[in-house]
């Protein structure tokens, strides 16, 4: 009964690019969605108090976005993920003065969307196959990636530190909080 049905089914279009309804997966709408979902899935997982999900998700969204622009601009992933990861650290800075909260809280989740999960699986992969060559290329490809993230992170953090005036030599009435 199953062969039967077979001659009938319609062969899938070799693009990762797969319709959903009208609307391509890779349509740049979708990807921020995605995005968004994915870092409010994260949220929860990492236990972030319920008020403060909408906010790490968007900036899970913010981080995707970012990638995508600047990826279209340039077409270089170091670049975008170095960009993204700087709009990451201030949106969370930004959110985390606002909201009162710790900016990592943020930071981590917004952060999801960038990490290169796929370059560290094919370096794996690559390895135990037993290419090395294309396993050291790949893997090296990688940690570019993740030093582009902690790169950006650590620029956003000294940006907003100058920018609120957190500095530890700051005179204490110059200070944000420093009151009295």
């Amino acid at each position: 009964m199953r062969g039967r049905y077979l001659h009938r089914r319609r062969p899938r279009p070799a693009t990762s690019a797969a319709p959903i309804g009208r609307h391509r997966v890779n349509e740049p709408y979708l990807q921020l969605l995605w995005a968004f979902l994915a870092t409010l899935g994260f949220g929860v997982l990492f236990r972030a108090p319920a008020r403060d999900l909408p906010f790490a998700a968007f900036g899970g969204a913010v981080s995707w976005g970012v990638y995508l622009a600047i990826k279209a601009m340039t077409g270089t992933d170091s670049l975008s993920y170095f960009a993204a990861s700087i709009a990451v650290g201030l949106y969370a800075e930004m959110a985390a003065a606002m909201l009162k909260r710790p900016a990592t809280l943020f930071i981590i989740s917004a952060i999801i969307p960038l990490v290169p999960g796929a370059g560290m699986y094919r370096t794996m992969f690559e390895a135990v196959a037993g290419r090395a060559d294309a396993s050291l290329t790949i893997g090296f490809q990688t940690l570019t990636l993740a030093g582009a993230i902690a790169s950006g992170l650590a620029v956003a953090s000294a940006v907003s530190r100058i920018l609120w005036l957190k500095k530890p030599g700051a005179p204490r009435i110059l200070r944000r909080r420093g009151r009295r």
